[in-house]
């Protein structure tokens, strides 16, 4: 995203990357860098809280002939660039007003081409103005889209690279080649104590080339963590399970809905191509957050609070729900041997453990330095890994296999006392935990039917009753938080 101040009649400043700019404007007082957000919009939170459909009007005989367009048209944006008509001399602006170059010289006609050629999907978006004197500025916003190729140690593209304009010209790596990387690293190894070296590639000293960690890691996976569509070569690229799961969960939160119960209709991918959904607020807020990353970045960046959403723990989720839904195909297909890189008991609980320490690592972070918030979202994810796990006892792949090679359960709880999950949340308040207890008790009565080590259910029973001690003496309540998420874990205390 790029942002410009554009003053008249004689400056213009262009800011670089969300927040501070790049050159700085002249006639501006104090001659000073101006520090902006890249968004301006107020908290999702006060616009959408109320989103509902019973204050809606009816539907008048055009919202229902623009419903039915709906359902058949592909979402066009007349809005998205520049048509440019070099062999005419001619330019179309988004406004649908055309210009003959034929006035300018050569260099100047070929210089707009050019400059209006570049990117003819870039949006530029006017996002205010204000007066001064007899100045006017005008502040401009661009989503502009770069292109990074990497690979592992052995493929074209060893050494990551970027196809703007800093990579073009060689040297040292662009800011979106060190931010990819780091988004990469993050998904594989844990905060280290000593921090991490930078090498000249972009990837850390001690990992290396992250990309050669992807095969066995698998790509899909890392997609889901990095809440990333996949995209296949020649198809339209479809939003992950968990992408539509996360989006879901933010309109029942914001609806103070439990989620199982909100609304089902609005998430059939069959229904309507169109962002805008005539007469439905909710269906259209829905599509917007699926179809606009940034939008769906600045939403859920914005609801930290809700400890389900948090986005700091919600890509750990996701990466356990994308491993426990490979393991889920795996087993539809038993006749396959377990072979490396299959999606099998021992891949999912090598994934499951690395996230687990992972959150330890953020735990004891000096850096990160997690608040209440923080918490409650690392004690929820690393609960819900734990009932997931207890849920999968069951036998998957050929019976000739080890048991621990066949049950994902036996393997990181059955069989002994491995601390799965209870190591780490055992160095979590207990003021975090105490709104999960409905959720920890289940698990407790489903691993006493299955078995389980001695030591390990009494790790469990012991986290508990100092949650229940510390409720007791502090005060808090173990359902005190707000009502959404009282509705959240309303399943839980039903289930028996």
């Amino acid at each position: 995203m790029l942002r410009m101040s554009l003053i008249f009649p004689c400056s213009v400043d262009i800011y670089n990357g969300l927040l501070i700019s790049k050159r700085k404007p002249n006639n501006l007082p104090g001659n000073q860098l101006r520090f902006i957000h890249s968004f301006s919009m107020s908290s999702p939170s006060e616009r959408f809280s109320q989103l509902s459909l019973g204050s809606m009007p009816p539907l008048t005989r055009l919202q229902s002939r623009m419903q039915e367009d709906e359902e058949t048209d592909d979402y066009s944006d007349t809005d998205s660039g520049f048509d440019v008509d070099e062999e005419n001399s001619t330019v179309t602006y988004p406004s649908n007003m055309t210009y003959s170059l034929h006035a300018l010289d050569e260099h100047t006609r070929s210089h707009v081409i050019n400059a209006l050629s570049t990117d003819t999907t870039s949006k530029i978006v006017l996002r205010g103005c204000q007066s001064r004197g007899q100045d006017f500025i005008f502040e401009l916003s661009e989503l502009v889209e770069y292109t990074v190729r990497t690979g592992t140690a052995n493929s074209q593209y060893a050494r990551p690279s970027c196809n703007c304009e800093q990579s073009r010209r060689g040297g040292p790596p662009c800011r979106h080649t060190l931010w990819l990387c780091d988004q990469i690293t993050s998904q594989m190894l844990p905060y280290p104590e000593e921090g991490l070296t930078l090498m000249h590639d972009g990837y850390s000293e001690q990992l290396g080339n992250a990309c050669d960690q992807i095969p066995e890691f698998q790509f899909d996976v890392l997609a889901d963590s990095l809440q990333c569509d996949l995209a296949s070569q020649g198809q339209e690229t479809v939003p992950s399970p968990r992408r539509v799961q996360t989006v879901r969960e933010i309109l029942a939160t914001l609806n103070e809905t439990p989620v199982e119960e909100y609304r089902p209709d609005l998430f059939d991918p069959k229904k309507g191509k169109r962002v805008v959904k005539s007469g439905d607020l909710e269906q259209t807020i829905f599509r917007m957050l699926l179809r606009n990353h940034e939008f769906f970045s600045y939403f859920l960046s914005s609801m930290r609070s809700y400890d389900l959403l948090n986005p700091q723990f919600r890509r750990f989720r996701d990466r356990a729900d994308a491993a426990l839904a490979g393991l889920d195909e795996y087993a539809e297909n038993r006749s396959e041997p377990a072979v490396l890189g299959r999606k099998d008991v021992e891949w999912c609980a090598r994934n499951l453990n690395d996230i687990c320490l992972q959150i330890l690592s953020v735990i004891f972070s000096n850096e990160t330095r997690l608040d209440e918030y923080g918490m409650r979202a690392a004690a929820r994810t690393l609960v819900h890994i734990l009932r997931q796990v207890v849920d999968r006892n069951r036998d998957i792949g050929p019976s000739s296999l080890p048991k621990d090679r066949r049950n994902l359960y036996f393997r990181l709880i059955g069989d002994k006392d491995r601390k799965f999950v209870l190591r780490v949340l055992e160095n979590i308040n207990p003021s975090a935990i105490s709104h999960l207890m409905a959720h920890l008790s289940l698990i407790e009565e489903k691993m006493l039917q299955f078995g389980v080590p001695p030591s390990y259910i009494n790790k469990l029973r012991d986290i508990m009753a100092h949650v229940r001690s510390q409720s007791s003496s502090s005060g808090f309540a173990t359902g005190s938080r707000k009502r959404t998420v009282q509705g959240q874990d309303r399943r839980a205390k039903r289930m028996k």
